[in-house]
């Protein structure tokens, strides 16, 4: 099989390439320090690396960012012994406002990026690639630290393999992205699926956080699969984008590991044929651009191959557990998927964290006002809404005697800011003594969280 994946996560990897005022410390990059104050820039370059032609590539990275800090990922190929400029994937951190650049192109060569896959037009493709990332900060105690650089080819000449037929299916929950915030729901497969990925090892994510932390403003949408892994890497996980087949998806699922892949499928011939699109038999409606999570395989006495999948257009969140014939979501797969592995020890990490706060009754009915250690906090009115872009998320869900695997699971009702800065929350209705749990989710930053007691 033609070498298509290369990844930089260990002090070896990291040796062959060059240092700018950083150092490689137990497997990862941070910025060097000199008579203990940290640089506030410095570059890692990976070693030029010589590839099969390839028409595509796509990169990826697990970086620990602080609010002070952020990485930067770049990339340059190589077409008929001259590179390109190196491309950029914008700064990256959960606590910024990322923002991919924009459409990038190199005319000469047939080369142009757009959000985050490079695509080379040239007819006899790329036959090399190297990856740098820009390591900033401004706390001169405080450095980030790169874990994992990833970079994905598309072979020109790649015939995917199907593997050998396999009948496991691994536990990962399900979530309806029609469920969730309506604000996002169209555009929530993406961060879904991650969500539900890392909640099989143990997490208790809402799928808007993890939306809110991929917002790519240049694109207003969370589909950017780079920011995408790189958001569960700063929850402590190994996750990268790659062009992959069945067979690689089949050795994750035996390792145990659930996968997610992006599709663009029709749920019926007629749609399949007026879309051009492949048609898919037991999906709800058009997809485009959609992810799905792979949760295992199941082959019949006869041969034929299915894949149980999480597919987030579902009416509910049990509805999301589905049944696809191999055959068709081969078909219908662009060949991107993501890889996530269970966290691996971490000296430090800089996820966004929930925060704890209170509410008090507003002077208006139906408002609240927001304390965070002790102190009232006015929210902006553009807390949920930005130039028609959703960045953030009021929502809540009742305390109940009723066991939920997560939180994601739970009935979740939305609400909105006031002109006066406070929550407003549809209690109008509920009894005295009705308890539930308050989430103020941005695009930047921790989540807010408030027990509330009507």
């Amino acid at each position: 099989m033609t070498e298509n994946l290369f990844l930089w996560n260990s002090a070896s990897a990291f040796a062959r390439g060059t240092f700018e005022h950083v150092t490689s410390t137990q497997n990862t990059l941070t910025l060097a320090t000199d008579d203990g104050c940290t640089a506030l820039i410095g570059c890692f370059t990976g070693e030029e690396t010589r590839t099969a032609p390839f028409g595509a590539l796509i990169a990826s990275w697990n970086a620990d960012t602080s609010p002070s800090t952020a990485v930067d990922v770049q990339v340059r190929v190589l077409v008929e012994d001259t590179w390109s400029a190196w491309m950029h994937y914008g700064k990256w951190s959960p606590f910024l406002a990322r923002a991919s650049a924009q459409p990038q192109e190199t005319a000469e060569n047939g080369v142009a990026m757009h959000t985050d896959a490079v695509r080379i037009t040239a007819p006899c493709g790329a036959c090399g690639f190297q990856l740098r990332v820009f390591l900033s900060t401004g706390d001169l105690t405080f450095s980030p630290t790169v874990r994992l650089l990833c970079a994905s080819i598309r072979p020109r000449q790649w015939l995917r393999e199907g593997g050998v037929s396999l009948h496991r299916a691994v536990p990962v929950p399900s979530y309806s992205q029609t469920l969730r915030n309506p604000a996002l729901a169209q555009n929530l497969s993406n961060p879904i699926a991650i969500t539900m990925l890392m909640n099989r090892w143990g997490e208790d994510l809402l799928p808007e956080e993890v939306a809110h932390s991929t917002l790519d403003y240049t694109t207003g949408n969370h589909n950017n699969r780079s920011f995408t892994a790189a958001a569960a890497g700063c929850y402590g996980y190994e996750c990268f984008v790659c062009y992959a087949d069945f067979a690689g998806i089949k050795k994750e699922l035996k390792n145990g590991f659930s996968c997610a892949i992006c599709v663009n499928y029709a749920p019926d011939l007629q749609t399949a044929d007026a879309e051009n699109l492949p048609f898919v038999a037991g999906t709800s409606c058009t997809a485009k651009g959609h992810t799905l999570v792979i949760r295992g395989f199941e082959t019949r006495d006869d041969g034929t191959e299915y894949v149980l999948v999480n597919d987030s257009f579902a009416d509910t969140d049990s509805a999301a557990q589905r049944r696809y014939l191999l055959c068709e979501v081969n078909a219908a797969w662009d060949g991107v998927a993501y890889f996530l592995h269970n966290k691996q020890y971490t000296q430090t990490l800089c996820a966004p964290a929930r925060i704890c706060a209170s509410l008090k009754s507003g002077e208006v009915p139906g408002e609240w006002a927001l304390f965070v250690k002790g102190e009232r906090t006015s929210l902006p009115l553009d807390t949920l809404v930005k130039n028609d872009v959703c960045t953030g998320t009021v929502c809540y869900a009742l305390r109940d005697e009723h066991a939920y695997a997560t939180t994601a699971h739970k009935r979740f009702y939305y609400g909105s800011i006031s002109q006066n800065g406070n929550i407003v929350l549809d209690t109008q209705q509920m009894p005295v003594g009705t308890k539930m749990t308050v989430f103020i989710i941005r695009e930047t930053g921790n989540t807010i969280v408030a027990e509330l007691k009507l």
